[in-house]
């Protein structure tokens, strides 16, 4: 049984925006203005260009090789075993959880009319037992719209994204008609905080967090039909609609607050019904009608969001069973061509994390770190591709790849960084027990069936470690501070461009796995 290619251009487009589009817009422009001000809207901006120029790689690599997994596949193929695992790994940490941190997000808005939802403990809210049984519900049905294939997931993405996008035009449309204030942007400084409250935003607030969605739509090449012409296109697009919409957003939240809310200065920002900010502010306008619809949206969005991650999720895992890390009875497909098992081993990692941890919040810049690592993929493996499959037609090729490659790779750094020491440090003790499981599988299999491709992974060794150590001297989130802000730019630039030389030197420089390649495409193209 294979993976059938039944995804419309159209669906894949929706499948991009209804990832992008979750939680993101009813949050992140309230935590945005309250780190950087007015200037958040630069944040989306520079978040929506950075991400630009990392999908470029994807663009051609989706096009070159349609696979499903292919944000795990292309290092294995690229650089061998080593990168791949720990690459795999750490984005399969990463995208299984967002699922249920969606479905999280859900009840806290829920509990402002259901309260029965959550439980208070020392201030903290934590799902209640009645809470935990919902949250399970919900996952279980996202988990059975993905067992009937992508096209159901496809089809039921499509109603949810139109009303995704509908509600947050309808809110620019109203706050823009009767709550522009245009005084607010500059009244404590369009810029309060610098460029340092710019640049931490895009993981804090979640304006990145919000712009990877598009990194779960790519599990999904491997379904989408006419994949050469239609993936990049969709990319592009799928992206510059969301970056646009999200930086309108965070004009139309600024603009639309009362100068009483934020008179202490923009840090101290809070009004009533900030915890939904955006229902608080339409509220305080006199729009209830409006209000009823964001609580809806609530709901819909953050849903929608994890109803694509939740099939994401099952690729990448389908993937890493593909490439040997996990066994491959998970592979077993069913009729629509999806493995019940993978969404059964993922739906009950997910229940795991409906735990009640305090550090939920730390969590999702976790997250953030982790995800944009793998993102790291696509710039590292591209121009390797274009070395080792010469032969292989491109219907979309990257402008200036190496330097488009390079800046890829050292915005993904860039964005690590920010995340901060507390998270960072979190990461790599996610790696080193990846690492323990791989040492386990090696002792297992023999050299022939498991090889490591050591010779053409080890970079990633001083990779890690380099950017651990930075990310500990530098200025964010718990780092000594003894790296200046501004240097740190410099600092990076200089370790991401030794990594990228070695990572390019240290590429399988033969098509090792054309074999392999050719009879995966058979069957999808």
């Amino acid at each position: 049984m294979k993976l059938k290619r039944n995804m419309s251009p159209v669906a894949f487009l929706f499948c991009i925006i209804g990832a992008i589009i979750g939680s993101g817009w009813l949050l992140g422009p309230f935590f945005a203005a309250k780190i950087a001000g007015p200037a958040a809207m630069l944040s989306w901006v520079i978040g929506g260009i950075m991400m630009m120029v990392i999908l470029l790689s994807y663009a051609e690599l989706c096009t070159l090789l349609p696979i499903a997994g292919g944000t795990t596949r292309y290092l294995q193929f690229s650089h061998g075993t080593l990168a791949s695992f720990t690459i795999g790994w750490i984005t399969w940490l990463a995208t299984v959880p967002v699922g249920p941190i969606e479905t999280l997000a859900i009840l806290h808005y829920a509990s402002n009319y259901l309260p029965w939802l959550m439980a208070n403990d020392g201030g903290a809210g934590m799902l209640s037992l009645n809470g935990f049984l919902i949250a399970a519900v919900l996952l279980f049905i996202m988990t059975v719209i993905n067992v009937f294939g992508a096209q159901l997931l496809a089809k039921t993405n499509n109603v949810i994204v139109f009303f995704k996008l509908l509600v947050p035009i309808l809110t620019l449309v109203i706050l823009f008609s009767i709550g522009f204030h245009p005084a607010n942007l500059e009244s404590h400084g369009f810029s309060p905080m610098g460029w340092k409250g710019v640049l931490t935003a895009l993981p804090a607030a979640g304006v990145v967090f919000s712009l990877m969605g598009c990194h779960a739509a790519l599990q999904f090449a491997g379904e989408v039909r006419n994949p050469q012409r239609s993936i990049p296109l969709c990319i592009m697009a799928g992206l510059l609609i969301c970056t646009c919409l999200y930086v309108l957003l965070q004009l139309a939240f600024v603009a639309a607050l009362n100068p009483h809310d934020f008179r202490h200065g923009w840090a101290s920002l809070s009004f009533a019904g900030d915890m939904g900010p955006f229902v608080g502010l339409t509220a305080a306008l006199g729009a209830i009608w409006l209000t009823k619809i964001l609580f809806i949206d609530a709901i819909i969005s953050p849903y929608g969001c994890a109803l694509v991650y939740t099939g994401a999720a099952a690729r990448l895992t389908y993937a890493l069973a593909e490439n040997g890390y996990f066994p491959h009875e998970l592979m077993k497909l069913n009729s629509f061509g999806v493995s019940v098992r993978i969404l059964t081993l993922n739906y009950i990692a997910g229940l795991l994390l409906f735990l009640p941890f305090p550090t939920w919040q730390a969590m999702m810049s976790f997250l953030v770190s982790a995800l944009i690592l793998g993102y790291a993929v696509g710039p590292l493996a591209l121009n390797v591709f274009r070395k080792s499959m010469k032969h292989r037609k491109r219907p979309f090729r990257v402008p200036f790849p190496q330097v488009t490659s390079y800046l890829g790779f050292y915005f993904c750094n860039l964005i690590i960084l920010w995340t901060g020491w507390s998270v960072i440090s979190k990461m790599m003790i996610a790696i080193l027990l990846g690492y323990g499981i791989l040492a386990w599988y090696k002792l297992r299999a023999s050299q022939e069936k498991f090889p490591l491709h050591l010779e053409h992974g080890w970079w990633l060794f001083p990779y890690i470690a380099g950017m651990g150590l930075l990310s500990y001297l530098c200025t964010f989130g718990g780092g000594l501070s003894l790296i200046p802000f501004g240097w740190d730019f410099v600092a990076v630039a200089i370790l991401s461009l030794i990594i990228y030389i070695f990572a390019q030197r240290g590429g399988l420089d033969k098509d090792e796995y054309r074999e392999i390649i050719d009879a995966e495409l058979r069957e999808v193209l």
